[in-house]
């Protein structure tokens, strides 16, 4: 006998096949990019893969880290993963884990989302980084809204040895008193890592300064910084007197490097972001060890003027003497000794020597073409077709336009 059903064919392809969603999408073709230059490895290399090393032995050493407290990472990655894979590699090295917390861009395309997936894939696969690390489609400005989902995956993934703002965004181009710049989601990390977390900890920041990208009201808060410790220091001042020009005070300076953008320019914001730092260290019982800074160019024509930076600070909780005024007990004497530099004379020495590494790969070729090859060799690893007889890293590298003023310049004997 027959039944005949009630439902139409068509319906069961309806149920049958899923959603037509229009175009698939794949995974961003693996193209090379701006930070894939020499001088991005040396950042990684002599600033970020150098001091998570220093800090993460020290950290071991004094009981910090162990088999089940691992090296806690913040980061805001590009699509290869490129930092979480070298600190990863750090982590071995010294046989601790990696839980890592990241933030990506929220109007990044499928096709970038899917090549960041493939390569958190192949990372966390390792037994190196622990379950619950990830990447959040989530700007980290919006850990500045109280309750916000971005805030609460910052807090839940801290407190952090290791900070790394790797930003394209301006610090501040928006006047102060706002939140979400880059600017306020620092000073909220900065409050939770020194509210719950007393142990040293670093804090990377790679972030633009130029003219328009520092607004004039942040420039007026960060130049205060300085003003204060002029006024306040008789060695500050003195050490700073010697950037003056003929006649200038500290006054005339600011207003002489502020105009044009340059090295002096970042010289002096540096130096205030150095300064802020100190500040909101201070009143938690912090140091804040500037450590050595370098800055470059994104310009895209000549004159090629430094205007990013990336620079690191190290956090040091420092020693609380406990009184006991009752007399019950003997309270130890403070020990005596030379006294070490100040956080502020170190901030001002460091953001002065900062180094403007286009003039150094420039310079010395040996190390230009040391840091092309672990480059070309780490964006191997992670799929990059290298070697393309036609489009590979060597010739895309020569063809940049400061590469090319550079080689100009050589051949003139400039």
């Amino acid at each position: 006998m027959n039944i005949e059903m009630d439902v139409p064919d068509e319906s069961f392809e309806d149920f049958a096949l899923p959603e037509d969603t229009g175009e698939i999408a794949s995974p961003e073709p693996l193209n090379f990019a701006p930070w894939h230059k020499p001088r991005k490895q040396f950042v990684r290399k002599h600033q970020w893969v150098h001091h998570a090393l220093s800090t993460i032995r020290n950290l071991k050493d004094s009981g910090h880290l162990d088999a089940n407290s691992p090296v806690r990472y913040l980061t805001l990655p590009g699509p290869d993963l490129l930092d979480v894979k070298l600190i990863a590699d750090v982590c071995a090295s010294q046989n601790v884990r990696l839980h890592y917390t990241g933030f990506c861009y929220v109007r990044e395309t499928e096709a970038v989302r899917l090549r960041r997936h493939t390569q958190q894939f192949e990372i966390d696969r390792g037994a190196q980084v622990l379950p619950g690390s990830g990447v959040h489609i989530s700007r980290l400005e919006d850990i500045t809204r109280a309750n916000s989902e971005a805030k609460t995956l910052m807090e839940r993934g801290g407190p952090y040895s290791i900070v790394n703002i790797d930003a394209c965004e301006p610090i501040a181009n928006a006047d102060g008193n706002q939140t979400g710049r880059l600017i306020d989601a620092i000073r909220t990390i900065v409050d939770f890592q020194l509210n719950v977390n007393r142990q040293p900890w670093l804090l990377y920041l790679t972030t633009p300064v130029q003219t328009d990208s520092v607004s004039i009201d942040a420039q007026r808060s960060l130049y205060d910084q300085v003003r204060q410790n002029v006024a306040a220091d008789t060695e500050f001042a003195d050490e700073l007197a010697g950037r003056y020009a003929e006649g200038e005070d500290i006054e005339r300076y600011l207003t002489r490097v502020s105009q044009e953008n340059g090295h002096e320019f970042v010289r002096t914001i540096t130096l205030g972001v150095s300064k802020w730092l100190v500040h909101l260290a201070e009143q938690a019982n912090f140091n804040v060890k500037k450590l050595p800074a370098v800055c470059y160019s994104m310009f895209k024509r000549e004159p090629y003027l430094p205007n990013m930076i990336s620079t690191c600070f190290l956090f040091l909780p420092k020693y609380i003497q406990i009184r006991d005024n009752t007399g019950l007990t003997l309270n130890t004497q403070p020990q005596t000794g030379q006294a070490a530099i100040s956080d502020h004379i170190r901030a001002l020495r460091k953001s002065v020597e900062i180094q403007n590494i286009d003039e150094t790969l420039a310079d010395d070729l040996v190390l230009r073409a040391e840091l092309a090859a672990e480059t070309k060799a780490l964006l191997g690893s992670v799929g990059y077709d290298v070697d393309h007889p036609e489009h590979g890293y060597d010739i895309w590298l020569s063809g940049e336009p400061m590469e090319l003023a550079n080689a100009a310049s050589k051949n003139q004997g400039i």
